[in-house]
């Protein structure tokens, strides 16, 4: 059965749109499916290594050593992630690399003492026991291969972004010349340019619904979809117009957007969108946000 050219972009368009509104989902498919590969390629090795050398191995040992490595670096990768986007990310570049280069040795101790622990317990639940064997040595052993796989995780990160971003687009602001990148707070532009898969497309200011940080990059919410922007939350708030209000260090909202405000057990308040969203309002920016709100 072959497909018309219509119906293939209208199915790449619909698998563009479920991976967009879907990322952490496709994100931790992708890397439990590359893991359950590596799990089973790797353990299968060892089997047959063990039989070509006249050895005998368990078969749940190999996967035992695997599984156990993989579900500890699952674990580790939404801290990193975390650590990154609110932290590391947030620095000059040389800054960045050595952070991230000291980073190995936690990201290492934590994974090697966490697939000690379940192998730990895997060999006495099957009635052997397990050794990790001198332990400045196989902290050594263990170390140059975190060091790889944090690299390599690194860069698999970064390409997923990066391909997430040229499907979503990128949004910037029009320059009012060619000596100025970005306009003059006292006249807040009214467009944004959006570049998305070679093609370029403006998009009206006052049709931004709320606004959240992640990273180096600030994510436009518009009409349910999200154009990241390279720009600080500090001086995209002064670019706005008026009618933009902090609410949170990480949200800005349009305030001609808001449904409700409901008072939370925390102390802080919930504000509601007119499109269900729902998001923190903290209490360093309640009562300016209070102001602002009584005078849009």
């Amino acid at each position: 059965m072959t497909h018309s050219p219509s119906q293939s972009t209208h199915l790449q368009s619909l698998l563009i749109r479920h991976f967009l509104a879907h990322q952490w989902a496709w994100g931790a498919a992708l890397l439990v499916g590359w893991f359950s590969v590596n799990v089973v390629v790797l353990a299968t090795t060892a089997l047959m290594e063990a039989r070509r050398s006249g050895g005998t191995l368990p078969v749940w040992e190999p996967f035992c050593w695997e599984i156990s490595s993989c579900m500890v670096l699952l674990l580790l990768i939404p801290l990193g992630l975390w650590l990154n986007d609110h932290w590391i990310s947030q620095l000059a570049l040389k800054w960045r690399l050595l952070v991230h280069f000291i980073a190995t040795v936690p990201f290492s101790v934590l994974h090697v003492s966490g697939m000690v622990a379940i192998r730990q317990l895997w060999y006495r639940a099957m009635g052997a026991s397990y050794e990790f064997g001198d332990l400045p040595v196989e902290f050594f052993y263990e170390y140059r291969k975190d060091a790889q796989a944090y690299l390599t995780l690194a860069l698999i990160i970064v390409g997923y972004r990066f391909i997430a971003r040229r499907l979503q687009g990128e949004a910037s602001y029009l320059a009012d010349s060619a000596e100025s990148e970005t306009p003059e707070p006292e006249s807040p532009p009214e467009r944004l340019l959006i570049k998305k898969l070679g093609r370029e497309f403006l998009i009206q200011t006052a049709d931004i619904e709320w606004v959240e940080a992640s990273g180096n990059y600030a994510n436009l919410h518009i009409k349910g979809s999200v154009y990241p922007m390279r720009i600080t939350m500090d001086k995209l708030e002064k670019l706005l117009p008026a009618h933009f209000a902090r609410i949170h260090r990480s949200t800005i909202i349009n305030l001609g957007q808001v449904q409700d405000i409901e008072a939370l057990d925390s102390g802080d308040y919930q504000v509601r969108l007119r499109n269900g969203q729902q998001l923190t309002l903290s209490r360093r920016y309640r009562e300016r946000f209070k102001a602002m709100l009584s005078l849009s």
